[in-house]
C-alpha cells in the first residue's frame, strides 16, 4: 500500500514540477500610461468635389524668436482597459521675467482594444469609434470632422498627432 501512495505522491509533484508560472499579461492601462512627447501635428482638409487634399504639417518643437512651444500627451488610468488623455501645450519664454503658459485639453473615457496582429499594442476608441493607436512606447491620435466652409461648401477635415514615450 506504500509502494502506491509514494507512487502516487511522486507522480503528483513530477506533474506540478512540470508547471510554469508566467507572469499574467499586465492591464491594456497599464502597459500605456505616461507622458508621449508631441513630435508632429498634421492637419488635412479635403473637399468633397476636390482630387486632392490640402496637408499641413508641423513639427515639434518649434523654436521661434523668444519663444519655444512644445506639447506632451498624458496617458492615465481610468480602469483596466479606459484612459484619460491630456494635451498639454507649453510655451516657454526666453525673455527674463515672463512665465511659461500651458493649455490642456482632456480626452476622456478613451477605450483601449488590443490589436491582435501587434503584441503590446491597442486601438483607442472613442464611443467605439476608432481616434488612434497607442503601445510600444508610441501614439497616434488622429480626429476626424465633416465640416462646412463659409460658403457651405462640404470638406473633411483630420487633425493628428503623433508622439513617443517619454522614457
Amino acid at each position: 500500500m506504500k509502494k502506491y501512495i509514494y507512487a502516487s505522491l511522486f507522480l503528483a509533484v513530477a506533474l506540478l514540477g512540470g508547471c510554469s508560472k508566467a507572469e499574467p499579461e499586465p492591464e491594456p492601462a497599464e502597459q500605456v500610461i505616461g507622458s508621449y512627447t508631441v513630435d508632429k501635428i498634421v492637419e488635412s482638409y479635403k473637399y468633397a468635389t476636390a482630387t486632392t487634399e490640402q496637408s499641413y504639417t508641423t513639427a515639434l518643437p518649434i523654436k521661434g524668436t523668444g519663444y519655444e512651444l512644445s506639447a506632451v500627451l498624458d496617458v492615465a488610468k481610468s480602469a483596466s482597459n479606459i484612459v484619460t488623455i491630456s494635451f498639454v501645450q507649453t510655451v516657454k519664454y526666453t525673455a527674463a521675467g515672463k512665465a511659461p503658459q500651458k493649455t490642456t485639453d482632456a480626452f476622456n473615457s478613451i477605450e483601449l482594444k488590443k490589436i491582435d496582429a501587434s503584441p503590446g499594442e491597442f486601438d483607442m476608441l472613442d464611443t467605439g469609434v476608432k481616434i488612434g493607436t497607442i503601445g510600444k512606447n508610441a501614439i497616434t491620435f488622429e480626429e476626424v470632422s465633416n465640416e462646412k466652409d463659409s460658403l457651405g461648401r462640404a470638406y473633411v477635415y483630420t487633425f493628428k498627432m503623433t508622439g513617443k514615450k517619454a522614457l
